[in-house]
C-alpha cells in the first residue's frame, strides 16, 4: 500500500507538460536542432513531431548517462523531469520535418522492403511517424538515422529494451543506408 501512495504522490506533484514553456526551456536546443526542429546539421536528429515520450526518454538516458553522443549529456543534466516533458511538448507540436525528395528511387524501395520484411511498421507506426516512447523515423535525417542503427548493431547504443539491437544485427550496411533513404522520403 505504501508503494501505491508513493507514487500517487509523485504523480500528483508533476505537472502537466507545457509546450510554452518547453519553447522557453529549449532555446540551448536550437543552435544544433533547429528553431522548428529540423536541423541543418548532418548527422544531428529531427526533433519535429517526435512523440513525447521519446524525447522524453531520450533526455532521461542521457541525463542518468545511460547514453552518450554529442555533448548531450552535459545539457541534459541539468533538466529536472519536468523540463524534459515541457522540452518534449515543445518538439511534439511542431510540424514533422518534410520528407526529402529526389532520393534514389530504387534505394527507396529496397529500403521500403527492408522496413516491412523488419517489421518496422509494428512499433515506429504504418507511416514510420513514431507513436508513444517510440521515435519518429519518417523525415528524419540519413546521416542520423544510419548512424543510429549502426550504433544500435554493434551495441554502442544501447536500447531500452534490446528490441532495436536485435532487429538490426541482421542488417548490412547497405540495407541501413536503403532504410535510411526511405525513412526520410516519406513525410
Amino acid at each position: 500500500m505504501a508503494f501505491f501512495t508513493l507514487a500517487l504522490t509523485s504523480t500528483l506533484a508533476v505537472s502537466a507538460p507545457d509546450a510554452v514553456a518547453g519553447k522557453a526551456k529549449a532555446q540551448l536546443c536550437v543552435a544544433c536542432h533547429g528553431e522548428q526542429g529540423v536541423s541543418a546539421i548532418p548527422g544531428v536528429p529531427h526533433l519535429a513531431a517526435q512523440p513525447p515520450l521519446s524525447v522524453f526518454y531520450q533526455l532521461l538516458q542521457f541525463r542518468d548517462q545511460r547514453r552518450k553522443g554529442g555533448g548531450m549529456e552535459a545539457i541534459a543534466a541539468n533538466l529536472s523531469e519536468q523540463d524534459m516533458r515541457d522540452i518534449a511538448a515543445h518538439y511534439a507540436a511542431l510540424p514533422a520535418p518534410p520528407a526529402q525528395t529526389g532520393g534514389d528511387a530504387a534505394k527507396i524501395a529496397k529500403g521500403q522492403v527492408i522496413a516491412q520484411q523488419q517489421y518496422c511498421s509494428s512499433c515506429h507506426g504504418a507511416k514510420l511517424q513514431g507513436q508513444k516512447h517510440v521515435p519518429r523515423l519518417s523525415g528524419q535525417s540519413s546521416e542520423y538515422f544510419t548512424t543510429q542503427l549502426r550504433n544500435l548493431r554493434s551495441g554502442a547504443r544501447a536500447d531500452m529494451d534490446g528490441t532495436m539491437g536485435s532487429a538490426a544485427r541482421s542488417l548490412t550496411d547497405e540495407e541501413i543506408d536503403a532504410m535510411a533513404v526511405y525513412a526520410a522520403s516519406l513525410p
